[in-house]
């Protein structure tokens, strides 16, 4: 499958006002707000947290009010969106302008619905657990791809058997799938159909967390 997510798509993406427009900005937000009960994290936690693939630092408010005494740090492919992190969110966090290959040595990463946009994913997942003693990773779970779309990868539970030791979570988000009038349309009012037609009825699209830590050798 084609990957039409360049340095280039994104930063276009960012800088046109397009994610904003789109509500990206929301998704981000509500993505951190359901995912923080599920990651674990102590609200003591004082260690450094980065946000893998963070576009406009939407969840950093989310993250800070939830981790009031982590270092929060923030890295993206795109000039774009780091330029718009600094400017609104730069008292909360540090935001570094890199690929995966530039991620600084860390206590946990946060990975939250990027890999599905990836290449070489679970090569990356690899590279990231040598950065971070913790790397969450938050993907759609069993998504269904389509040619000519940002997702490239779909993931099951086994998907990072070979990163690392490795629990997970299969949750609901209400940023996942669909919003308002067009989330009602395709979910609600298809169910009505199917509920005529004597069809199984349709859910809100899951999403998975894997929790991954280095092999303990012993």
């Amino acid at each position: 499958m084609t990957n039409i997510n360049t340095k280039s798509y994104w930063n276009n993406r960012f800088a046109s006002g397009d994610w904003e427009q789109k509500k990206g900005r929301n998704q981000t937000e509500q993505f951190a707000i359901s995912q923080i009960p599920i990651l674990n994290i102590s609200k003591e936690f004082s260690g450094t947290i980065l946000d893998f693939g963070c576009g406009l630092g939407d969840a950093f408010p989310i993250y800070k009010k939830a981790y009031p005494k982590a270092k929060l740090m923030g890295l993206d492919i795109s000039e774009a969106a780091i330029k718009k992190c600094k400017e609104e969110y730069g008292h909360l966090a540090e935001f570094i302008v890199g690929d995966y290959t530039e991620i600084p040595s860390v206590d946990i990463i946060i990975a939250s619905n990027v890999f599905e946009h990836l290449s070489e994913d679970k090569l990356i997942a690899k590279h990231l657990m040598t950065k971070c003693r913790e790397l969450n990773i938050i993907v759609p779970y069993q998504e269904r791809l389509f040619p000519d779309n940002e997702h490239i990868n779909t993931y099951n539970k086994d998907s990072f058997n070979n990163v690392g030791q490795n629990q997970y979570k299969i949750f609901t988000s209400k940023a996942w799938g669909n919003h308002g009038i067009k989330f009602i349309i395709q979910l609600y009012f298809k169910n009505l159909l199917r509920l005529f037609l004597g069809r199984k009825l349709a859910k809100r699209q899951k999403q998975i967390l894997f929790k991954i830590s280095p092999v303990t050798v012993k």
